[in-house]
């Protein structure tokens, strides 16, 4: 029993003095950015929450969280415990131990420093690597330090043989000192488009996968054998886990980008490794679980070495949970489903947090009366720490999880995305409750260490437990090559690495060796992508220093309806010109690929400055910091930056061209109109609440919260005049048909956006809701529609036709000879309500400001002649010109634009268009 005691006092191998101060250092992280988690949690049930300060937002926060947790909470308590096993395990005290010192300056400073950075705005845009390369460079420095020390330790070792843990710890550091430069000093300033995705999939894959899994499977590997005083359940298991993590881990990265433009066979590369990673998984808690044989007991103890135990078998269990999760989730038809969701979200904490944090904490309990010579002060505040942590994490890990799948099964039945979201704030609350818990027992944890070595009883004047032991096993193996150090540097370390470098970026790139790929557009034209104006290139840096890539994917699936919902899906060459890539792996707000032209730029504006008062349920923070100074109409106005930020997202999608021409017709079958019964109103009631009244006011007045911010301002409902109808007549009421027409299709060019999401129940329930702002419905009967006669042929004569009765019609007079808008009389026209109105530039693509509103459909632009735009000077000219001039018209309109057009083409275009080639 002496003996016992003696060896519960650290040997002099140990710098005690050292572990100590990693340690506490260590418990500070550990405590911080968990809590900044909780922060971040708050802000997608309470978006306001210390919303107005940019410092504190959501997109400078999450960063904080997710690197300070890897970095900060887990890395440094590796460090802190690789300071005590490795000369434990070598023999030898550490080698160039003065240097520890000085790698816990230099580490402890660059998370400080890269913390505060984060909340000032540098970030790189690369998820995991967002620090500024300062930090960068202070973490390569310590990074390699300790290398250094950890490798010379090993090669000055008493001990002949190679113990597992320092198989792991070797791998870990050499993998990692070639993958942090990769994606901090050359992913964000050197990889473009798909290139750029594909290896920050190696990069991320190789954070978790040869960073924190190997590091974190050195310290069970030694640390859970010495707590429950049994040796390792089985060498060949432990080998076989290695190897297997060491060839199967660097060909994952690719994974999470399932049907994204990159590479297919790479896609199918990372599914079939992700899968077979279940081989490392089921080995490593096999040989776990074995090595508790006959020990079981010590979960029920009340010593540090049994919490130790504890929280080894709780994250061992969490591990094998986790990466199971892990490889299901690498199969096409489960990310089909829970990609962009919360599933993932539950992934990385169920490994991360769930696994390799408490694998951290089980160390630290152990080590912790071996360095202070002091017992545990509280054996109950250690219990509570450990259930408070497990049921919290348990009920955040099912939360998540549940959170996926929900929010999947939505958006695949064609759920409004907006929805989606609503319906996830309950959760989103628990997922706080349960952050909180965790949080106290942090908390909790680091008092009663510091008590501990305080207060805590002399670990010497502790008898030692007496349980009854099963027989130590003979080891049943024999030394072998893949145990050397050599090995573990050149083949698992070095070659694997590179290996996955060539497979998945190397061979992808020699497929595509021009820099700018060329995309296809609507019509099959191949036209070259265009880079980003010097303003585009600064609200590109604003959105990756506000984190809008942390809510926004930008790029659309072909599963799933996301073309239907977003857009047409994306191809490789759009991204030519994105360094680093902003692909997304979540998807808090909607997909912003094809947001380009899809609402006005006054919608940003307004949406920007309070997202809620233009869409209520938005979880989206507010950018208060990004205006200054308000206009004649008391609306705040954009800064430089937050002008440079519109520009940019105005940017995106339009590099396949025109496209919304052609992907959302204009004509559209309405069905039958609903009877304006209780119910239906109700309904209407509603969706008018979370959809319109941001804009049109809860009096359909045009007076909402956002009005302010947009031009044209938003329709007054109550004067009953409505700009597009089929009916007869300048201001004629319109037919439901035309209002469904008008919610379902959005006018392009304003900030009134399409609404297909929303069921046909939805949208005809509000039109019924939006009459009863108008008492004309009551008082006036509707128009029969005008009869469209068949559209003549359009040829060359029938354009100039067309021109000739442009001019004799009065046209050039508002839209100008071109049909560019600039008419004389443009600047001075008002709508019926006195506000300014321009009239419409023919010649601009879909979406753009200032162009037609519905598109240039043939049936509208007649509609339109005939019967006038409601509410403003646009006349109906059903009584002035015959029905062949008002074709010729509408023919001479069309021309405009596709002259427009095609000019546009042609100074893009890339090679002949994909029929006719095909036809050659």
């Amino acid at each position: 029993m002496e003996a016992e005691r003696e060896s519960r006092l650290e040997e002099p191998l140990v710098n005690n003095a050292l572990v100590k101060r990693w340690a506490y250092a260590t418990l500070f992280w550990l405590t911080l950015f968990p809590i900044d988690g909780v922060l971040v949690s708050i802000k997608f049930h309470n978006p306001e929450f210390l919303g107005n300060i940019a410092w504190l937002s959501f997109g400078r926060l999450r960063p904080i969280h997710v690197n300070g947790v890897i970095f900060g909470a887990f890395s440094t308590g590796f460090f802190t415990l690789v300071y005590y096993f490795v000369p434990k395990i070598c023999g030898v005290r550490l080698y160039k131990e003065a240097w520890s010192t000085i790698t816990f300056w230099i580490w402890n400073i660059a998370i400080a420093l890269g913390t505060v950075s984060l909340m000032a705005g540098f970030n790189k845009g690369i998820e995991a690597g967002e620090y500024p390369v300062w930090v960068g460079v202070l973490i390569m420095i310590a990074l390699i330090l300790i290398t250094i020390q950890v490798y010379g330790t090993v090669f000055r070792r008493r001990e002949k043989r190679v113990y597992v843990a320092l198989w792991y710890t070797m791998a870990a550091l050499i993998w990692t000192a070639m993958n942090y430069p990769l994606g901090n000093f050359i992913l964000p300033y050197w990889v473009n488009g798909v290139n750029s995705a594909a290896l920050h999939g190696l990069y991320i894959h190789y954070v978790v996968g040869l960073w924190i899994t190997p590091a974190g499977l050195a310290l069970i590997y030694y640390f859970l054998p010495s707590a429950a005083r049994n040796p390792l359940y089985s060498h060949k298991l432990s080998l076989i886990g290695f190897w297997s993590i060491a060839f199967l881990y660097p060909f994952l990265g690719i994974h999470h980008y399932l049907y994204s433009p990159i590479a297919a066979w790479t896609q199918t590369v990372a599914i079939a490794y992700g899968v077979l990673l279940i081989i490392p998984v089921w080995t490593v808690t096999t040989n776990f679980f074995g090595t508790m044989s006959g020990k079981w007991h010590l979960l029920a103890g009340r010593r540090a070495s049994d919490y130790a135990t504890k929280f080894f078998i709780v994250g061992a269990i969490f591990y094998f949970l986790g990466c199971f999760q892990g490889s299901v989730e690498a199969l096409r038809r489960m990310q089909q489903l829970t990609h962009f969701s919360d599933f993932v979200i539950a992934h990385s904490h169920m490994t991360v947090f769930g696994t390799f944090i408490l694998w951290v904490t089980g160390g630290l309990y152990y080590i912790w009366p071996r360095i202070t010579g002091r017992e545990l002060w509280s054996w109950r505040l250690a219990s509570w720490h450990f259930w408070l942590t497990v049921i919290g994490f348990s009920l955040m890990a099912v939360v998540l999880t549940a959170m996926g799948f929900i929010q999947g099964a939505m958006l695949e039945y064609g759920a409004n995305f907006v929805d989606s979201v609503a319906e996830l704030k309950p959760w989103w609350i628990a997922r706080t409750l349960t952050g909180v818990t965790m949080d106290i027992g942090s908390g909790l944890f680091f008092y009663n260490l510091w008590r501990s070595a305080r207060e805590g009883v002399l670990a010497e004047s502790v008898p030692a437990p007496q349980r009854p032991t099963v027989p130590a096993r003979a080891p049943l193996h024999s030394s072998g090559p893949l145990e050397r150090p050599s090995a573990i540097i050149l083949l698992a370390g070095v070659a694997f690495f590179l290996l996955a470098i060539v497979i998945q970026w190397i061979v992808p790139i020699a497929f595509h060796s021009e820099y700018r790929l060329p995309v296809r557009s609507m019509n099959g034209v191949e036209i070259l992508p265009t880079d980003y104006t010097p303003q585009e290139q600064l609200g590109r840096r604003v959105y990756i220093r506000e984190g809008c890539w942390y809510c926004h994917s930008q790029y659309i699936r072909p599963v799933t309806g996301e073309e239907n919902r977003w857009g047409p899906v994306s191809q490789a060459g759009e991204y030519t010109y994105d360094i680093p890539h902003l692909f997304g792996t979540r998807r808090i707000g909607p997909d912003l690929t094809r947001i380009g032209r899809k609402y006005g730029d006054d919608w940003h504006i307004a949406h920007h400055w309070d997202p809620r008062q233009v869409v209520p349920d938005s979880v989206m923070p507010s950018f208060h910091w990004l205006y200054q100074g308000t206009d004649a109409n008391g609306a705040p106005q954009l800064t430089e930056e937050g002008k440079a930020l519109v520009a940019y997202i105005q940017k995106l999608g339009t590099q396949i061209g025109d496209w919304r021409e052609s992907f959302h017709p204009t004509q559209l079958a309405a069905g039958s109109a609903l009877a304006p019964n209780e119910k239906v109103l109700d309904i209407g009631k509603e969706v008018y609440k979370r959809r319109c009244i941001g804009c049109h006011g809860e009096k359909g007045d045009g007076n909402g919260a956002s009005a302010p911010f947009l031009n044209p301002k938003p329709r007054n409902f109550t004067r009953g005049f409505f700009k597009f109808r089929s009916t007869a007549g300048k201001d004629s009421l319109p037919l439901d048909a035309d209002l469904y027409q008008t919610i379902t299709h959005g006018l392009w060019g304003t900030a009134m956006p399409p609404w297909y999401e929303i069921s046909e129940l939805e949208r005809g329930a509000v039109i019924q809701y939006i009459k009863t702002f108008s008492d004309r419905w009551r008082k006036e009967a509707v128009s029969l529609p005008v009869v469209i006669p068949a559209e003549p042929a359009p040829d060359a004569a029938a354009v100039e036709r067309g021109r000739q009765v442009f001019a004799q019609a009065g046209c050039l007079g508002c839209h100008g000879a071109e049909g560019k808008g600039d008419g004389p009389l443009a600047p001075i026209l008002r709508d019926v309500w006195g506000n300014p109105v321009r009239p419409a530039n023919f010649t601009l693509p879909a979406g753009a400001k200032g162009g037609v509103k519905l598109g240039h459909d043939a049936r509208h632009l007649f509609t339109v002649v005939m019967n006038g735009v409601g509410g403003t000077p646009m006349e109906a000219f059903a009584e002035r010109l015959t029905l062949q001039q008002i074709w010729d018209v509408v023919h001479f309109v069309q021309s405009l634009r596709q002259n427009a057009g095609e000019k546009e083409l042609e100074r893009l275009r890339a090679g002949p268009p994909v029929q006719a080639a095909q036809q050659k």
